[in-house]
């Protein structure tokens, strides 16, 4: 993760910070959080993700021209587009996500909605739900942020008090920010979005599971695979409206709740 700029919410302040110490001394790129969804029988399901960071990161940028200018408060994960979790959050998007940093003893749930961005050419492709311009802002020192200053003023002077900028002039392509997740990864874990449906019989021909894209040697079915990868890649925005971390070594609490696009309330409740 690439850190945090002043204009975030507290509790992402917060959650970089604890997940920078606990990577810090653990050398992970990312802590693994549980998510849990409801199945479609109603019960409930939880796996272990890794996130891939947060919208504006290094490798998730906003857009192509996008040079590191915007942050944002949504987390992105992936998945394979015929996982059981994707038929959930389908069906239902409210999610919790949940880690527990050992090494530091802070425990760190983020409540929210997912939302779901598939490859152009998968059949369950549909435009993202999630308007991503209301939770981006420029990172400090950049030429964005002293553009939006310059916006901000101008635009208070005409309505006689501060405004909320609405981002309109923000461009978001949503299908590069999955491009760039599904790039970063490595040829191995590329390989695996191109095998067979997760949790499923495992199928008893070897040639449908290569263990890594570049090991195919057939130039006709390298391409073959590669093309599945990427439609089988999904990659998941969760919006996040509540956070609660739990600091076990300072014995406290605090819940962060969203009251609008970029503003939170911060309660501090009893462990």
């Amino acid at each position: 993760m690439d850190g945090y700029s002043s204009r975030d919410p507290e509790w992402k302040k917060e959650f970089v910070r604890h997940i920078q110490r606990e990577c810090g001394i653990t050398k992970e790129r990312f802590p693994l959080m549980a998510l849990s969804t409801v199945d479609l029988d109603g019960r409930p399901a939880v796996r272990m993700v890794s996130p891939r960071g947060f919208v504006g990161d290094s490798f998730l940028r906003i857009s192509k021209h996008d040079q590191g200018q915007y942050t944002s408060d949504v987390l992105t994960f992936c998945t394979h587009a015929q996982s059981n979790k994707v038929a959930e959050l389908v069906n239902t998007s409210e999610v919790q996500l949940v880690c527990w940093l050992p090494n530091v003893r802070v425990q760190i749930r983020c409540s929210g909605h997912a939302h779901l961005l598939f490859h152009p050419e998968n059949p369950s492709y549909s435009t993202l739900s999630l308007d991503i311009r209301h939770r981006v802002w420029p990172r400090d020192g950049t030429d964005a942020e002293s553009q939006e200053r310059r916006e901000e003023k101008h635009n208070a002077e005409l309505a006689g008090g501060p405004v909320d900028l609405a981002n309109e002039h923000v461009a978001i392509d949503a299908e590069f920010i999955r491009e760039q997740a599904y790039l970063h990864h490595s040829p191995v874990i590329q390989a695996w979005y191109s095998w067979p449906a997760p949790g499923r019989v495992r199928l008893a021909d070897p040639a449908l599971y290569p263990p890594s894209l570049p090991q195919i040697s057939d130039p006709a079915e390298a391409d073959r695979f590669e093309a599945n990868a990427r439609r089988n890649y999904v990659l998941m925005f969760i919006d996040v409206n509540k956070v609660d971390i739990f600091n076990l070594d300072q014995s406290s609490r605090v819940l962060y709740s969203r009251r609008g696009d970029t503003s939170w309330s911060i309660t501090e409740v009893n462990p």
